[in-house]
């Protein structure tokens, strides 16, 4: 879709006219998503409005320094909002404990690139073109005029940054180049988001990854592989599941590997996948089997069932594209 100046002229109509405000990213949170909702928090501050954050799920160490602990929801309490803006997510249950919000708001807004979204806010500004739901928002704040600040710039950038693997990913267009030279115009230090959010692995975490790197199997000559992170290797480590970040694509790094997978062991008895693609594979598709969803080279979903069968689902699911 293209951006429209009236999207945009009504929603902030609405933003005007409100005195609770409530942004909601997706459990379970990454760059893109913290950055995008921290970075609207920060861009609507000068409002003076009531702003509640919520995002189920520890912010991962490395995102720790853009997040604004006190603002994040821990529980929803009974307040009414005037609009929720939901970002990064494709539908209300990837909002995971805070799903319910949704009804406390008179208003929803959802602003996202998922091709897999399927416009469930009253309101949707869905661009599967954008390298990142950062990189819209920032479309967005631009139509408005207002000021976009050094602090709520940076935050954005790590929006775009982590959504488009350092910008190496088929999702970064000129354009995305374009915005993050504005975004350094506005003061954004690139060496020091870097090292923040790439250079800053503590020796525990490293370690727990180290143990998931060591569970890889490969299979279909090389073409498929997949590793587990369990909650044994996050308890053996002293480490949270967010922390484990780099996983899948460490295994799409590997030269024959046309599609990775990470298991993710949960508390509550489910597994979470996470594909990535690397050629002609459209893992959007298989997610959306499953009931998940995401971008034709990364997406995921969610199964109620241990990792041991869901590890032997997947090598089957894969056994029709690389089978021999």
């Amino acid at each position: 879709m293209n951006l429209m100046m009236n999207d945009v002229e009504e929603i902030f109509e609405l933003v005007n006219n409100s005195c609770n405000i409530g942004i909601a990213g997706h459990k379970a949170p990454d760059g893109d998503c913290i950055g995008s909702v921290m970075a609207l928090y920060e861009f609507l501050k000068p409002l003076n409005k009531k702003v509640d954050v919520f995002i189920d799920g520890d912010v991962p160490f490395n995102y720790k320094a853009f997040a604004e602990e006190n603002a994040i929801m821990k529980e929803i309490d009974h307040t009414t909002y005037d609009i929720l803006f939901m970002l990064d997510c494709s539908d209300a249950e990837r909002l995971g404990k805070f799903k319910d919000v949704t009804k406390q708001a008179k208003k929803t807004i959802c602003i996202d690139h998922h091709k897999t979204n399927q416009s469930f806010a009253d309101i949707n500004i869905i661009d599967p073109e954008m390298s990142s739901t950062g990189e819209l928002l920032y479309d967005i704040m631009k139509m408005t005029g207002m000021e976009i600040n050094k602090k709520t710039a940076t935050l954005i950038y790590v929006a775009i940054l982590t959504d488009t693997g350092k910008f190496s990913y088929s999702n970064t267009s000129s354009l995305t180049h374009i915005k993050v030279s504005e975004l350094i115009e506005l003061g954004v230090d690139v060496s020091d988001v870097d090292n923040e959010v790439y250079n800053s692995k503590p020796a525990n975490v490293v370690k727990a990854f180290i143990d998931c790197i060591k569970g890889i199997e490969l299979h279909y000559g090389n073409k498929f592989g997949i590793t587990a992170i369990t909650k044994k290797i996050l308890e053996t480590n002293n480490a949270s599941m967010g922390d484990i970040d780099g996983v899948v694509e460490f295994i799409r790094e590997i030269k024959e590997v046309e599609v990775s997978c990470v298991l993710k062991e949960t508390e509550d008895m489910y597994t979470k996948v996470s594909l990535r693609a690397k050629n002609d594979i459209d893992v959007s598709e298989i997610s959306l089997k499953f009931g998940g969803g995401g971008h034709k080279k990364a997406a995921g979903f969610e199964i109620k069932d241990t990792v041991e069968n869901t590890k032997k689902l997947m090598i089957n699911t894969f056994k029709e594209y690389f089978g021999e």
